[in-house]
């Protein structure tokens, strides 16, 4: 009776891993927020609807072709504060369902990596992706979450928007770390996903097809509703590196050039 008790309990510990763990930031990752100008960041707040365009549509591929999945939007906003606005977010912008971590009894310097330490340990992932943006401390969070399992053999991806340009007096981004890919539209992150064997060809493809007309004619500074180029990012830090791409899909020539304007990128 005993075997057949631990033997239960093993099952249902097994059930409760997930194979992959898909963890994303929310405010400057996904939700327009502005958080490096305070008057502005009021402004967009208890704004439950604009987004940056695509997210979602790359979030559904993920988790369409990663079946033993788990996903969390982990966020350094106050629960009291933004959980509401952030979950109608997450409903009105049609993101894929999953468990949402707002601040709450941790202070802003631990909330994030002692969540993602939990998360760690319940789930036992074999692949872990990390998406956030370089406005406040994911990177460095992401960066030391996998260092301090970096003897595991657990694949870490990890991907970091282009928000905030380091070089400038008013707008101060993080730096990215080794093993991390700064990313400005969704394209850029499910290229890597492809490599990794993550998402197929052919997710990328329905991507592409789908997104890449609308980023090459979208405004290059917009404010609300379903956003390609926010008009407060600042994206000179933004590496290009997906030459390959130009020669699979014809249509995004038309996004590195759009890329290249709207962040002034040296080519």
């Amino acid at each position: 009776m005993k075997n057949f008790i631990a033997f239960l309990i093993f099952i249902v510990s097994l059930s409760s891993q997930a194979q992959t763990l898909f963890v994303s930031d929310v405010d400057d990752t996904i939700k327009l927020a502005n958080v490096k100008d305070l008057s502005e960041a009021a402004r967009y707040a208890f704004d439950d609807k604009s987004r940056f365009l695509g997210m979602n549509a790359l979030y559904h591929q993920i988790v369409k072709e990663n079946s033993d999945i788990q996903v969390v939007y982990l966020s350094k906003a106050p629960e009291w504060f933004m959980g509401r606005t952030h979950r109608n977010f997450l409903k009105n912008g049609n993101y894929p369902a999953g468990t949402y971590i707002g601040k709450t009894e941790y202070d802003s310097d631990v909330h994030k990596i002692t969540n993602l330490r939990k998360l760690m340990e319940e789930h036992r992932p074999r692949k872990v992706i990390l998406i956030g943006d370089n406005g406040e401390q994911d990177a460095d969070i992401y960066a030391q979450l996998a260092q301090e399992y970096a003897n595991q053999g657990i694949e870490f991806h990890q991907f970091i928007r282009i928000v905030y340009n380091r070089n400038s007096f008013v707008e101060w981004g993080v730096a990215l770390h080794n093993g991390q890919t700064g990313f400005v539209t969704p394209l850029e992150i499910s290229f890597e996903l492809e490599k990794a064997r993550i998402l197929s060809y052919s997710a990328v493809e329905t991507l592409v097809k789908t997104l890449v007309p609308d980023f090459v004619y979208a405004s290059s500074y917009a404010a609300e509703g379903d956003v390609a180029f926010p008009y407060f990012v600042n994206c000179q830090t933004f590496v290009w590196k997906w030459d390959d791409s130009l020669q699979r899909f014809d249509t995004m020539k038309q996004l590195k050039l759009k890329l290249t304007d709207r962040c002034r990128l040296k080519m």
